[in-house]
Order: structure tokens, then C-alpha cells, then sequence
């Protein structure tokens, strides 16, 4: 009955294996594109942070506007820094080669 398992599930833990190999590869490279757009987002949240505060160099302080650019560009550089999408996909594959190896340990 085991070796019948064993048999049944070898595709699956052959994708598995694909599907993890390639997806780590990819997170790798996209989670150096995410880190350069995070700084870039933190950079503008920033200066929108300047213009609500200060009313520099072109609004008038206390623009809800330029509050509002602030909060959401700080919550999505954080969300496309490391600890953030890069983080949680890191952690879904995890999972997945657990799994990988839960089959294969059948």
C-alpha cells in the first residue's frame, strides 16, 4: 500500500519540487526590485510628510492631500520592503517544501 503512494504521489512532489526551486529563484530576484521601489516610495512619503507639516516647498500646511500620499506611500514601502511581500512569500514556500517533504516522506 505504501509503495502505491509512493507511486501517486511522485508528480506531485516532482512540481512541488519545480515549483519551489523556480519560485525561490524568482523571489530572489524581484525582492531586489521591490527593495529599490520601497526606498523610492519612503523617499516620497517623506517629502509628502514635509508638505503636510511644513506646507514645502509647493502646498500649504495641513493639505489632508498630501497626508493622505504620506500614509499610503509608508504603508506600501513597508509592504514592498524585506519585511513585508518578499517575507510572506519567502514563508508560503516554506510551507510548500514542508509539504514537499511530508510526500516524500511517505
Amino acid at each position: 500500500m505504501r509503495i502505491f503512494f509512493k507511486i501517486v504521489l511522485f508528480p506531485i512532489s516532482l512540481v512541488l519540487t519545480i515549483v519551489v526551486a523556480i519560485s525561490m529563484f524568482l523571489v530572489e530576484r524581484v525582492a531586489i526590485l521591490l527593495n529599490i521601489f520601497s526606498g523610492i516610495l519612503f523617499v516620497s512619503a517623506a517629502i509628502s510628510y514635509s508638505q503636510y507639516f511644513f506646507g514645502w516647498p509647493y502646498a500649504q500646511a495641513g493639505d489632508p492631500d498630501s497626508l493622505l500620499i504620506a500614509v499610503l506611500g509608508t504603508i506600501f514601502a513597508f509592504l514592498l520592503s524585506p519585511y513585508g511581500l518578499p517575507t510572506a512569500a519567502v514563508w508560503i514556500l516554506a510551507k510548500l517544501e514542508l509539504l514537499n517533504e511530508a510526500i516524500k516522506s511517505i
